[in-house]
């Protein structure tokens, strides 16, 4: 049966390690395997944090505190780093703790510690994290957050994208070109009143598709609309034509 851990008592374990006195652990430090001080270090972030107006440098304010807080922040640090290496997430089953009560567990510790590390730091760094339940002065001063609670108006909405005029003018050509078509239905050639009407359509069916061919496509989208509208009037008895523009047509959906 395997055993269990207890959250509380490992949790309050990794806090209660720094109360031992150094000189207790010292005889016991060198039997410990250790990769010591001169491994690659971890990045500072310096140009993030310099465009915040800190009352105080980071490593300044880890000497504000008091040696027995140090031990216990980096205990709490050291500890979510094991109990995340416990509970073994990412990692191939193989790879992973045996014991499935073991690592959830340890995820719970791991969660724990992290979701009280923020609370502690506020508590202890006011000029640093600002007041429990409000920002830091040096942000009010560099007008860098509202005052909490501040009722913010609403953002002005943002301007309706242009729409792209080939849409609509490759509906006007599709509306006078299906015209000039349903004209020829029962056509009567003798009938003078019906052929004028048909010229006026033939006319217009010209101007629409002339009209269209002035307008550039400002969208991919209207690319391919434009290319659908070719493809869909071409005259082109041997094909080669449509299938250039076939190919036209994919490539243009294709980066669309």
């Amino acid at each position: 049966m395997s055993a269990r851990i207890n959250r509380r008592a490992l949790a309050a374990g990794l806090l209660a390690a720094t109360a031992v006195p150094a000189a207790s652990k010292s005889a016991n430090l060198a039997d410990l395997a250790l990769r010591g001080d001169d491994t690659a270090r971890l990045p500072d972030h310096a140009a993030f944090w310099s465009r915040l107006p800190l009352p105080f440098s980071l490593a300044e304010a880890w000497h504000k505190l008091s040696p027995a807080t140090q031990a216990e922040i980096g205990t709490a640090v050291l500890g979510m780093a094991l109990a995340q290496y416990v509970y073994g997430d990412g990692r191939a089953e193989a790879d992973q703790f045996t014991d499935e009560d073991l690592r959830a567990d340890a995820s719970d510790v791991a969660d724990d510690l992290l979701n009280r590390i923020d609370d502690r730091l506020w508590v202890l760094l006011p000029d640093l994290y600002g007041p429990d339940g409000d920002h830091p002065a040096w942000a009010y001063t560099a007008g860098m957050v509202y005052p909490l609670g501040t009722v913010l108006p609403d953002p002005e909405p943002a301007p309706a994208p242009a729409v792209d005029p080939i849409f609509s003018a490759i509906e006007a050509a599709d509306v006078a070109r299906q015209a000039h078509q349903a004209a020829h239905v029962g056509l009567d050639e003798d009938d003078d009143a019906q052929m004028a009407r048909l010229g006026e359509l033939v006319d217009a069916d010209r101007a629409a598709f002339e009209a269209l061919a002035e307008i550039v496509p400002t969208t991919r989208r209207g690319d391919v609309a434009l290319a659908d509208f070719y493809l869909r009037t071409l005259d082109d008895p041997d094909g080669q034509a449509t299938a250039h523009l076939e190919h036209l047509r994919a490539v243009l959906a294709d980066a669309a």
